[in-house]
């Protein structure tokens, strides 16, 4: 039996009830409540389906707005979206946009629950930033960002925060102001440490790259230190008939004599400077990686969590599952290279 609910009587024009005791038309279909159909005594479609052949259908459901065509006229009194003319929610922040309905809002009237307090009651204030026993700041996970908000195609924030795991609260509001179009913030973490950092948030090909270039460099600064700047140095010294020692004394007389022969040979010179060339190309490493830094984990992320959903959605695996296994940061990697670079920097004293 057909389920006539909601549909409406064709000849009282109120809809059916599940209760309703309704009888169907038996040459075109159409239902009738009992009473309605005994005080016509006939379909009143005889004339307009049983001649013809046809058969009653209910009416088709009223064709929803299409909300692209809509004039954006509702400006959003939080982010300042312009959202479509008969839109209730903000398409950006989920602000409500008529003002209702507030009963899903988390405010103090909609916290009331059976174990609420009882009248009179006085709730202990909250304490303040700088007071002793307070919170010295707010803890929130998600930076102010809403889970639900699209950072990307098909990706929210919430499914990056799975991804990034550690200080999301620093992150997610980074990529959301980069999404706005906005200037990069520059990341002191990335610039410190730059392989190493691209490695701690598992973006192993950057991070691979990033950290070999920086051991070149700096295996290239210690050949040419140890290997032509020294020996150089020594040789002018010795030229000049002066003692190695004043070397550790750059505001000496003795010193000043070596300068001026290096000033009076530039190509000495040249060569004794080198080293510093390559610290200066570690530099300008390190202040890339951390200018680009937020923005190349923010597209690490985005590529990440899109591939997850698509392996998730062939294979059947769990997605949170496989952004928890995806996702975080790999402390191994730091602790070995801490390790490896302690070891570095120490290499000049073996030699």
């Amino acid at each position: 039996m057909l389920d006539y609910t909601g549909v409406k009587c064709p000849v009282c024009g109120v809809p059916f009830r599940p209760e309703d005791d309704i009888v169907v038309c038996p040459d075109c279909g159409a239902p009738y409540h009992r009473a309605c159909y005994q005080k016509v005594g006939n379909c009143i479609f005889e004339e307009e389906l049983h001649k013809q052949g046809k058969a009653w259908a209910p009416p088709a459901p009223p064709k929803a707005p299409d909300p692209t065509a809509e004039i954006k006229d509702q400006e959003c009194p939080v982010c300042g979206l312009l959202n479509g003319h008969s839109a209730l929610f903000c398409n950006r922040c989920g602000t409500s946009l008529t003002g209702q309905p507030q009963t899903y809002r988390n405010s103090p009237e909609n916290r009331k629950t059976e174990n609420s307090p009882p009248p009179g009651y006085q709730v202990p204030p909250i304490p303040q930033p700088g007071v002793f026993g307070g919170v010295p700041f707010p803890v929130d996970p998600m930076g102010g960002v809403s889970p639900t908000e699209f950072l990307g195609p098909n990706v929210t924030f919430g499914d990056v925060s799975k991804l990034v795991k550690q200080n999301t609260a620093y992150y997610l509001p980074v990529f959301r102001y980069i999404k706005q179009g906005r200037k990069n913030k520059f990341n002191f973490c990335a610039f410190l440490f730059s392989g190493a950092w691209l490695l701690y948030r598992k973006q192993y090909k950057s991070g691979i790259l990033t950290t070999a270039l920086m051991f070149a460099l700096y295996v290239a600064y210690l050949c040419c230190t140890l290997f032509v700047s020294n020996p150089i140095l020594l040789g002018v010294v010795n030229d000049l008939g002066l003692e190695p020692q004043i070397l550790l004394n750059p505001a000496s007389q003795e010193f000043s004599l070596v300068a001026n022969h290096l000033v009076q040979n530039p190509s000495l010179y040249f060569q004794i400077a080198m080293p510093m060339v390559f610290l200066l190309c570690m530099l300008v490493v390190m202040i890339i990686v951390g200018i680009r830094g937020n923005k190349m984990y923010m597209n690490h992320c985005l590529t990440t969590v899109s591939k997850i959903k698509e392996t998730a959605s062939h294979s059947g695996e769990a997605e949170g599952a496989i952004l928890d296994e995806k996702g975080g940061v790999n402390v191994a990697v730091a602790i070995c290279l801490f390790v490896c670079y302690v070891i570095i920097i120490n290499i000049p004293l073996f030699l």
